[in-house]
């Protein structure tokens, strides 16, 4: 099997590709049209992607490394062949893109972008500042020279995308008693850290200097940690209704945790339950409120304190308090009952009995059940 090198020309990504017919339809989704050199001549052809469950498509004018194989019809044409590529090659060693102009010439381009290519080809690194070079990368791929690649560290496995996402299998990095990165201020060198990140922060308009990842700066990011302390600054640290034991900062933990961070989070559950499970405590804290929306609310604990931890005034039973109002209702209208009839020395009371009446008519419309709530119930 021998490896040449092209450059892409087109890849086919859909059916409104020009060569969606010609390489299979959607059997050939993947394909790229390529250009290659051979001595004084120029040859043309297509190259189908040589994994199946690893995507990694090329750019137009990204160089490939292209090798010929059997085709699928090998079972009626042993000597048939068709050309396959794997990744692009990293020209650049940037995870955005690996686009050339060309690979045969660049009379059409200014010698601004003469001089970054021909200095790059000569060793120097690629250390592009302005909007860009102009170069063909496709119908919707816009080259972004601020986005800066992720920085490495001994022992690390990453996967970077073209646009600032990345996930790094990594580790506590310290040398010399010195932390080489922002994770790596606690814990022992080795001590295992998943860092998932989709953009990257404010880091700088050069593109070219590798960047760590920044939990308060990135759009959205996952960290699974073992030992780490991250320096992550939620937007509400308000633990006030703890009475003791009171969470550790966010910023201070260096345990093995979960932290999710973004400008927005959406926990969805289509067919069962969210299940939070805490072997401490469930703090929800909030710079605004915390809203409870739902057809039914059950709480079930010991004690609940409404208004403060320290809360010390017991709230009333509503059966309870009905039927010991119900109870005083009866003998106070008894006692206006006697009242109305009452004497002295064989003559009636006659303040009595003017009001008597009123009074019994006032009691006697008082309903207690209109004092306990329809929807809301403790024990």
């Amino acid at each position: 099997m021998n490896f040449e090198t092209a450059i892409v020309d087109d890849i086919v990504l859909d059916d409104s590709s020009k060569y969606f017919g010609r390489v299979g339809g959607y059997d050939g989704i993947g394909t790229v049209s390529f250009r290659k050199s051979k001595g004084l001549f120029k040859s043309r052809g297509f190259a189908k992607p040589y994994f199946s469950n690893f995507v990694n498509y090329p750019l137009k004018n990204e160089v490939i490394y292209i090798f010929s194989l059997p085709t699928p019809e090998i079972q009626s044409n042993s000597y048939g062949e068709t050309y396959y590529y794997i990744a692009p090659i990293n020209i650049w060693n940037n995870p955005h893109h690996n686009g050339l102009p060309t690979v045969f010439s660049n009379e059409d381009l200014p010698d601004s972008q003469k001089r970054d290519y021909q200095q790059t080809s000569a060793g120097s690194a690629r250390q592009v500042s302005d909007t860009g070079n102009g170069i063909d990368l496709g119908a919707s791929f816009v080259e972004r020279t601020s986005l800066k690649p992720v920085k490495k560290f001994e022992g690390d496995v990453i996967i970077e995308g073209r646009l600032g996402n990345s996930i790094r299998l990594g580790s506590t990095n310290i040398a010399n008693n010195n932390p080489l990165n922002n994770w790596s201020v606690d814990g022992n060198s080795g001590d295992p850290i998943t860092i998932i990140r989709n953009g990257q922060g404010d880091t700088g308009s050069v593109g070219f200097l590798p960047t760590e990842e920044d939990v308060n700066q990135d759009p959205s990011s996952i960290y699974l940690t073992t030992t780490q302390k991250i320096n992550v600054e939620p937007s509400s640290t308000n633990y006030f209704s703890y009475k003791e034991e009171a969470p550790t900062l966010p910023k201070d933990y260096n345990k093995k945790q979960v932290i999710i961070s973004s400008g927005r989070l959406l926990f969805n559950s289509s067919t069962d339950h969210i299940l939070l499970s805490s072997a401490k405590s469930i703090s929800l804290s909030s710079n605004s409120t915390v809203n409870i929306d739902s057809s039914k609310v059950i709480m079930q604990t010991q004690n609940v304190y409404l208004g403060s931890k320290n809360a010390s005034e017991p709230l009333v039973l509503g059966d309870t308090t009905a039927v010991l109002l119900k109870e005083v209702i009866d003998i106070l209208q008894e006692l206006v009952e006697a009242s109305a009839i009452a004497s002295n020395g064989g003559g009636s009371i006659l303040s009595f009995q003017q009001v008597a009446p009123s009074l019994l008519t006032r009691i006697q419309n008082l309903d207690t059940s209109q004092i306990k709530s329809k929807y809301n119930y403790t024990v």
